[in-house]
């Protein structure tokens, strides 16, 4: 898959997102909405910025897809999926012996969930490119 075929199909799903804000808005739930707006326009800012770095580095004949990205990029995910792992065995573990203090809505437990993903392997990434 070539980069403008992946900017084009991710572009059409900030588009959704867009979309989806502007529903929520309609439907009255300003802070959703506008979230979801100013969320997706952020992103579009940061992946149109990359997209041009990427440009750059293959009109000057350089691969920006090197074997150490992916190298990296496959040990941070490892590193965060194990982390991951043992902090939610500590929950349950911890959360079985105390009793469920906290209610939460399984909508909220999963976005904190794939917050905690993205920030572990975003911490791992930057640790282990710093280190090889």
């Amino acid at each position: 898959m070539s980069t403008l075929s992946r900017y084009m199909i991710g572009t059409f799903f900030q588009l959704i997102l867009i979309l989806l804000g502007i529903w929520a808005i309609h439907l009255g739930k300003f802070g959703l909405g506008s979230g979801l707006i100013a969320a997706t326009l952020m992103v579009f800012v940061v992946r149109s910025i990359k997209t041009k770095k990427i440009k750059e580095q293959q009109d000057k004949g350089l691969n920006p897809y090197d074997e150490r990205a992916y190298y990296i990029t496959r040990k941070a995910a490892y590193a965060s999926y194990r982390i991951f792992i043992i902090i939610s065995a500590s929950f349950v573990l911890f959360g079985s012996i105390l009793g469920p203090k906290i209610k939460l809505d399984p909508y909220n437990l999963i976005g904190m969930v794939i917050l905690v993903m993205v920030l572990l392997h975003i911490i791992f990434y930057y640790y282990y490119s710093s280190r090889e």
